[in-house]
């Protein structure tokens, strides 16, 4: 168990049955829901094992998101989330340095994020985590996100 100012989590490796949960946890922290259904979160988990983590509360409830990826070429983080309960209480750092971890066990050489523009908040936490800000990136949606305004995650 890892202790943050007198805030106790876990760390562990995504189940199904996770996905109500993360699907609240990332509608709560303003993230787009694309490809985040059951069926897709497990795809992911399959294809990256040991890189798809949670932080979970003494009570079993989900505080904290961390998705890697290794695309054969760079590792990739998606969905660093962490509840509002439990921000600033190392739970994002935990997360991801285990997964910066388990990259570069596999070979992985730089780890890439993926920051929304306008979060500041974001930005400032990877840029205190090490990570240098680049704008080159472009990308299309192949099908329509569901945004935290959305009915039903």
């Amino acid at each position: 168990m890892t202790t943050a100012r007198s805030t106790a989590f876990e760390v562990r490796e995504f189940r199904r049955g996770d996905g109500d949960a993360l699907r609240a946890l990332w509608l709560a922290a303003g993230f787009r829901l694309l490809g985040d259904d059951d069926a897709g979160l497990a795809t992911f988990a399959d294809r990256n094992p040991g890189l798809f983590l949670v932080a979970t509360a003494p009570s079993g409830a989900i505080v904290g998101s961390a998705m890697g990826a290794w695309d054969g070429r760079r590792g990739w983080l998606y969905h660093v989330a962490t509840a509002a309960s439990y921000r600033r209480t190392g739970v994002a750092s935990a997360l991801v340095g285990h997964v910066e971890r388990r990259l570069a066990e596999l070979g992985v050489v730089r780890v890439n994020v993926l920051v929304r523009e306008g979060n500041e908040r974001g930005r400032a936490f990877w840029t205190a985590s090490g990570y240098d800000a680049a704008s080159r990136q472009f990308g299309k949606d192949l099908v329509p996100p569901r945004d935290a305004g959305d009915a039903e995650p």
